[in-house]
Order: structure tokens, then C-alpha cells, then sequence
């Protein structure tokens, strides 16, 4: 088995290293980039880029993420280092910690985010809100009750939201939730100041191919997604990405099988990121993956990875131990960089750098 998924990675480098400048028609790849204990993914288009979150956890991961931007569009010479749409989940420094960087090395045509001005991330979030519109940037920011208004349950898509638009396999992109502007009945006070629970929620679709993005929404703000949703199917992909890294409190039965997914990728840190320090903001002290979120996932998914794979996950904070994992679940610290190529007619090829 490991031939086979050796072939699909370098079928997919040869692709990307011999192939015309532009994308195959009818074709996108979502980059889950390893930025270690954060997040940032490169959604590829045949017209166009997108980038939902710019985290990393460190100098060395920012740099990589950059790195990793750049030879992405020394390929697609074609986009003229343009990134149509930069959409940042939350205010927290997992999430936003290269967007200056991001802004400042490539063109940004649009720029989204929850509208909070909080958090650890709050310096770059609030440097791209006040600066968007002096370099040409058009912002905007979507709230829960913004996106549901007058009982709209078909999430909320328009040209700030959904810029990409191309001839050849044209997706679509639409949010489900932002910050919710007044505290829900049944959130405590703790919940509505998490300011993961105000992360937006974005489904991308490629013809038949599907996506979901859920920032760090957390358990309280879960629930309230599936409960607004509730036999609308709007919720239902085929490749999820894992909430908050795989935390034990992202991730819920109700929600999986709202979502129905075939593929799961979780991006967090190497699991000894920290062990041996103080620092209470590292992969160890967290403990992501859960197994328990893991064991949930595979309940829920049918199909296997090309080869099963040993990984170390936690049952808790600093308790790590080895498990085995042979469904379609993706992660950063042991495949790495992650690339799952997408048709329209909802096939999915997924190559790893493991």
C-alpha cells in the first residue's frame, strides 16, 4: 500500500512541477499546510486562490507558511500572486499569526473575518480591518445574526464571500456562522466570551466535491450550528476539517452525523511541542488529537487511508500514547502537508509529504 500512496504523491508533485502554469480544468486541491499548534489552508482553484486562516506556531512555521505561499505561486504564475479572498475563522494567534506577513508579501483583493477585535490574534486582525481599505482591500465582517437573518437557513454566499469564478469548475463558497452578536438563551456568559464560539463557518463546494471549515468552534457553538441547521442538510461534506485541532470539546456525535463526512484532516502540532516547558499554549499541554475525537471519527467514517498509521494522540493533557489509525483521518503532525485534489464530479486523490 505504500507504493500506491507514494505514486498518488508523486503523481501529484509531477503535476505540479511539469504541469502548465494554470490549474487542470474541472480540478482544485485544498492545501491543509503544516503550520504546527495553528492553522492555515490554501483552497486552489483553475481561476483562482483562496486562504482560510494564516496561524503558525512559531517563527519557523511562519516562515514556512510563507515559504510554502510563494512556491505556490511561483507555479500558478497565472494568479499573479493574488490570493482572491483571505478569510481569518477568529481572533486567535493559531489562526492569524503570518496575516500581516501574508498581506504584506502577496495581493489580498478581499478580506473576511468575524468582526471581533479581541483575542490573542487581535493585533493582526484589527491591523487588516483598519488598513483593508487603504490598500484596496475589500473587507467585510459576517455575524450569526447577519448570515440567518429573516430565518434564512441556506447559509449566506455573495461576491465578497464568493469571488472565485471560473469557466472551467467554478465553486462555491458560502458561511454558516460568525460572531453572534447577543448571547444565546442557553450559552452561559463563559461561553459567549469564548471567542472560539464565534468563529465563522465555511462550506466550499466544487461541484460535487464539498468542504467544511469550522475554525475553533467549540462545543456550546456547535450545537448552536447544527440546531439552526437541523434537516437542512446544509451541514453535509464529504472532507471536514477537524474543529480546534482535534480538542476534545470541537467535536460531537449530533455534529458528525450532521456532517457526514468521508475524510477528517486535523491540523495541530508535533505531539511533544512544549513537553518539558511551562508553556500552557503548546500541543502537549492541550493534548490534540483527543483519542476519544479520533475514536468518534472513525465510528463515523467508513472508508481507509491507503495504509493504517501509528500516531501518538492523548487521552488529556500531557498524556499521550500511541494508537493506530487506519480510516480516512488526516493530520498534520504525521502526514504533514496535506493535499487533497478534488473533481467536480466529487472524487478526491488525497497525498500527504509523509
Amino acid at each position: 500500500m505504500r507504493k500506491v500512496h507514494r505514486l498518488f504523491f508523486l503523481a501529484v508533485t509531477l503535476l505540479f512541477t511539469t504541469a502548465s502554469p494554470a490549474q487542470q480544468d474541472n480540478v482544485m486541491f485544498v492545501h491543509y499546510i503544516n503550520v504546527g499548534q495553528a492553522a492555515s489552508v490554501l483552497l486552489e482553484f483553475p481561476c483562482g486562490a483562496v486562504l482560510i486562516d494564516a496561524g503558525a506556531q512559531d517563527d519557523s512555521y511562519h516562515k514556512a507558511l510563507i515559504d510554502y505561499l510563494g512556491k505556490f505561486f511561483q507555479r500558478r504564475k497565472d494568479l499573479d500572486s493574488t490570493i482572491a479572498l483571505l478569510l481569518v475563522t477568529h481572533p486567535h494567534i493559531d489562526h492569524d499569526e503570518a496575516l500581516y506577513d501574508v498581506a504584506q508579501t502577496f495581493r489580498v483583493d478581499r478580506y473576511i473575518d468575524d468582526g471581533l477585535r479581541v483575542g490573542s490574534g487581535r493585533a493582526n486582525q484589527t491591523y487588516m480591518e483598519d488598513s483593508a481599505a487603504a490598500a484596496g482591500i475589500l473587507y467585510h465582517s459576517y455575524s450569526f445574526n447577519d448570515i440567518t437573518k429573516n430565518g434564512n437557513h441556506k447559509g449566506r454566499t455573495d461576491s465578497l464571500i464568493d469571488p472565485v469564478n471560473c469557466s472551467n469548475g467554478d465553486p462555491k463558497i458560502i458561511l454558516y456562522g460568525g460572531q453572534f452578536e447577543h448571547k444565546p438563551d442557553d450559552w452561559t456568559a463563559a461561553d459567549f466570551k469564548n471567542y472560539n464560539n464565534h468563529s465563522l463557518v465555511v462550506k466550499v463546494l466544487f461541484g460535487k466535491a464539498s468542504f467544511l471549515f469550522t475554525g475553533d468552534l467549540e462545543t456550546r457553538g456547535i450545537q448552536s450550528i447544527v440546531d439552526e441547521y437541523a434537516n437542512t442538510h446544509e451541514l453535509d461534506v464529504d472532507v471536514l476539517m477537524v474543529g480546534h485541532h482535534g480538542a476534545a470539546n470541537a467535536t460531537t456525535d449530533d455534529y458528525l452525523d450532521a456532517v457526514t463526512p468521508d475524510y477528517a484532516v486535523i491540523s495541530c502540532g508535533e505531539w511533544n511541542f512544549g513537553k518539558g516547558s511551562k508553556n500552557p499554549f503548546t500541543t502537549f499541554a492541550y493534548g490534540h488529537p483527543r483519542v476519544n475525537i479520533i475514536n468518534m471519527l472513525e465510528r463515523h467514517i467508513s472508508g481507509k487511508r491507503a495504509e493504517a498509521i501509528r500516531v501518538k494522540a492523548a487521552d488529556g493533557s500531557k498524556d499521550f500514547r500511541l494508537i493506530d489509525v487506519d480510516k480516512r483521518i488526516y493530520a498534520t503532525p504525521w502526514d504533514h502537508n496535506i493535499i487533497i485534489r478534488a473533481t467536480t464530479a466529487g472524487q478526491y486523490i488525497v497525498t500527504t509529504d509523509n
